[in-house]
C-alpha cells in the first residue's frame, strides 16, 4: 500500500495492520479453464492471453484480481472479458460485476460490483462499535465531503479501505483543516486505530478511484493520438483536462492561483491529483506569483481531497520552492508530491538527493529533456536542426536518461517535454 505523507513513519506506528499482499502467479497464456479462489494477482503476460479453450473464474472476490499485462482497459474490454472472464460463474461485465482499470501498460480487473462501498469506518479501534461504510466517490461542488453525525462526524477512530482506492481525511468540515491521503494501491488498507491529530477528529472525506499508473506521460499535450502513439499512462495540459479512462489518467492542472479554479481541478473526477503553480518564481515566466500568494490559496486545493503537486521548480529559483516547502511543512499542511522540471545535461541518476530535500515526498518530473536551449548544452549545444543525426542522438542520450528514471524508487512519474526550441 502507499502512504504518500510526510508523517508515513508516524502514521505507521499508529495501528497499520500487516495484511499479506496477495501472492502472485504469472502465465504466459491461459489454455484451460482457471479458477481464482485464493488472495492471488494472477498475471497473463501475453497479449494474445486466452487460447481457445482458455478461461478465468474469479470466484475470491474479497482479494483475487486478473491483471493482463500488455493490454490496455479499452481493449480487453471491448476483446477480452467476453467468454472469457467470469465472476461466480457470471460473465465479467465491466461496470457491473468487475473494474477493468489501468495497471502500467496494460489492464487490471477487479472483481468489484457496481454497488461496493470501499471505505468502511468505525467509533471504537480496532474496528469496533458503530460501522459505517455509506461511502461513494461523491464530492461537493469539487470539494471534501462534510460527515454528518450518522456518519460518524469527529468519531471516526479506524477504518478499512478497498484495494484500488484512496481517501482523504481531513478534521474540519467542508475539507478545512489538518487533512491526510490514504492510497491502498497493492491489498487493502487497514487501520486498527489512528494517529492523535486524526483520532476522533474526522469531519470531512473524498473517496477516489486510484489507478496504477506507468510513470511514462507526455508534458502539456492531451491529445489522445500522440499520447496513444507514446503509449503513456498520464498527460496533463494547461486546465482542468478531461477523462482519457480507462487507459490513461488526464491529471488537472491549476496553472497559476485562481485558474482554472479549485472547484473546477477538484471536480475532475478522472485523476485524483492535481498539478499546481507552474514554476512561480520564474520571471520569465507568464504568470510569475509570489510564495505568500500560493501560500493564500493552498488551503483551497486541499479542500478537494486530490493528492498535490507542489510548485513547479525552476532551474533558477530553487529558493522559492524551498521557501514553499518549508512553510506548507512549518504548518501542517498537505503538500503529498514534488514536482520538478529538469531541464538539464546531467544529474538524472540523482534523484534521492531531491527526495531527501525536500522532505522525502515522491517526485513527479513533469517537464523535461536532454538539456535546455537557453543553456546551450545537452541536444541543444551544437546544432539544433531536426536532422536525422541529430534525432538519433538525442534518442542515445535519452536511453541512458529513461534507464536512470525508470530504476529510480524516488521517481513516481516523469511526462516528457515535447516542445523546446527545435
Amino acid at each position: 500500500m502507499k502512504i504518500k505523507q510526510l508523517a508515513c513513519v508516524m502514521l505507521l506506528a499508529f495501528g497499520l495492520t500487516a495484511n499479506a499482499a496477495n501472492t502472485v502467479t504469472k502465465v504466459n497464456q491461459v489454455s484451460t479453464a482457471v479458477t481464482l479462489s485464493t488472495n492471488v494477482d494472477y498475471v497473463i503476460t501475453s497479449t494474445t492471453p486466452f487460447t481457445g479453450n482458455g478461461s478465468v473464474n474469479i470466484t475470491n472476490t474479497e482479494h483475487a484480481v486478473l491483471i493482463i499485462q500488455g493490454i490496455r482497459p479499452s481493449l480487453v474490454i471491448s476483446n477480452h472479458l467476453r467468454n472469457r472472464v467470469f465472476i461466480n460463474g457470471a460473465q465479467a461485465v465491466n461496470g457491473q460485476n468487475c473494474q477493468v482499470k489501468m495497471y502500467a501498460h496494460g489492464a487490471i480487473i477487479m472483481p468489484y460490483g457496481k454497488g461496493l462501498k470501499p471505505l468502511t469506518v468505525y467509533s471504537e479501534p480496532n474496528f469496533g462499535g458503530t460501522a459505517v461504510n455509506d461511502f461513494g466517490l461523491e464530492h461537493t461542488g469539487g470539494f471534501m465531503n462534510s460527515l454528518s453525525e450518522d456518519k460518524l462526524n469527529n468519531q471516526i477512530r479506524s477504518f478499512k479501505l478497498k484495494r484500488g482506492y484512496m481517501v482523504t481525511f481531513a478534521t474540519g468540515l467542508n475539507g478545512w483543516g489538518y487533512s491526510r491521503c490514504f492510497i491502498a494501491d497493492k491489498e487493502d488498507l487497514e487501520f486498527t486505530e489512528l494517529p492523535t491529530v486524526l483520532d476522533g477528529r474526522i469531519s470531512s472525506y473524498r473517496v477516489f478511484q486510484w489507478y496504477d499508473a506507468q510513470k511514462k506521460g507526455l508534458a502539456s499535450d492531451t491529445r489522445q493520438e500522440a499520447n496513444g502513439l507514446l503509449n503513456t499512462s498520464w498527460c496533463y495540459d494547461w486546465a482542468a483536462g478531461f477523462s482519457h479512462l480507462p487507459d490513461r489518467e488526464c491529471v488537472p492542472h491549476q496553472i497559476y492561483v485562481a485558474w482554472p479554479s479549485a472547484s473546477a481541478c477538484g471536480s475532475a473526477t478522472y485523476a485524483c491529483h492535481m498539478k499546481t503553480n507552474n514554476e512561480p518564481g520564474n520571471s520569465a515566466d507568464d504568470r510569475p506569483q509570489d510564495v505568500e500568494t500560493i501560500l493564500n490559496q493552498w488551503q483551497e486545493l486541499m479542500r478537494t481531497g486530490l493528492r498535490l503537486c507542489s510548485e513547479s521548480s525552476h532551474d533558477g529559483s530553487w529558493g522559492h520552492l524551498d521557501e514553499f516547502i518549508a512553510e506548507v511543512d512549518r504548518r501542517g499542511w498537505r503538500c503529498d508530491i514534488l514536482d520538478l522540471h529538469c531541464y538539464w545535461s546531467g544529474g538524472f541518476d540523482n534523484m534521492k538527493h531531491y527526495y531527501d530535500k525536500y522532505g522525502k515526498r515522491p517526485i513527479w518530473i513533469s517537464e523535461f529533456v536532454w538539456g535546455a536551449s537557453w543553456n546551450n548544452n545537452g541536444i541543444f549545444a551544437t546544432d539544433r536542426s531536426f536532422s536525422t543525426e541529430n534525432q538519433q542522438k538525442n534518442l542515445d542520450a535519452m536511453k541512458g536518461i529513461f534507464n536512470s528514471l525508470n530504476d529510480s524508487p524516488y521517481v513516481e512519474r516523469y511526462a516528457y517535454w515535447n516542445s523546446e526550441a527545435d
